[in-house]
């Protein structure tokens, strides 16, 4: 098999998500072994284990971190999701413990709050990943909302607080969010970056002042709600102006 047969191979595995949408019902609904619908529950897709393990096909259906515009396109289009997603978060206890909504405690939905940057809403993106650091971990016994597995949790915070999250494994675009510290320095690997250092840095940054205003990169104004690997590896200096209320023109 050649190299473009290959591509075209694992481009329709890679669109196979569709074939699991149930235009009927408008998300994700499982089939049985002849193709045929599951029966579709009186929960609905909060029915947990409907097709999915430890979640419910409204969590699980999210996760299509490599093909943001196809999903939101089978899912009605920009406003559609971004209506949808605003019902998801504001379905969660504000603990965020394990629920039907939004589940911090379990990973399928930790690329959630960033899908608000790919919609062009980044201010969402800022407020909830803010309020999921605040509600979703304390310095405490059980600190964490939900199981570790293997440093998920707290790799999560690591990268949310910093101002920086990947959506999608092997993408090289980090979404820029708002972070929880004014200063956040991280000494780049010589091995693997040619840069020395990264350093995020928040002005007028505070548990009411979690909106973008305005950003710099390198002492340039910078207009992206996001950066790449690239910029990242060559290091550098992200400054944040903070604001209580959100900058609907960033971003």
């Amino acid at each position: 098999m050649g190299k473009n047969e290959d591509q075209e191979k694992y481009a329709l595995r890679a669109a196979s998500y569709k074939n699991i949408f149930d235009p009927t019902h408008r998300w994700f609904r499982p089939k049985k072994e002849d193709g045929t619908w599951e029966d579709w529950p009186s929960e609905g897709r909060l029915r947990q284990f409907y097709g999915t393990v430890e979640s419910n096909p409204y969590q699980q259906g999210w996760f299509v971190p490599h093909d943001i515009p196809g999903m939101v396109r089978l899912m009605g289009g920009r406003d559609s999701v971004i209506a949808d997603l605003l019902r998801f978060f504001q379905g969660a206890p504000a603990s965020m413990l394990w629920n039907d909504y939004y589940n911090h405690a379990n990973e399928p939905v930790h690329h959630v709050p960033f899908l608000f940057n790919r919609l062009g809403v980044p201010w969402l993106t800022q407020e909830w990943t803010r309020r999921i650091c605040q509600r979703a971990y304390h310095n405490s016994v059980e600190g964490l909302v939900g199981n570790e597995d293997v440093g998920q949790m707290s790799a999560w915070y690591v990268l949310a607080a910093a101002g920086l999250h990947p959506v999608c494994p092997g993408d090289t675009r980090y979404e820029i969010t708002s972070p929880v510290f004014s200063r956040i320095e991280i000494a780049l690997d010589p091995h693997y970056y040619k840069g020395k250092r990264l350093t995020i840095v928040t002005h007028n940054n505070s548990p009411e002042n979690v909106y973008i205003q305005s950003a710099r990169w390198n002492g340039q104004p910078w207009a992206n709600c996001w950066l790449d690997h690239a910029d990242l590896a060559a290091g550098g200096v992200l400054e944040l102006e903070m604001g209580p209320k959100p900058n609907k023109a960033w971003g």
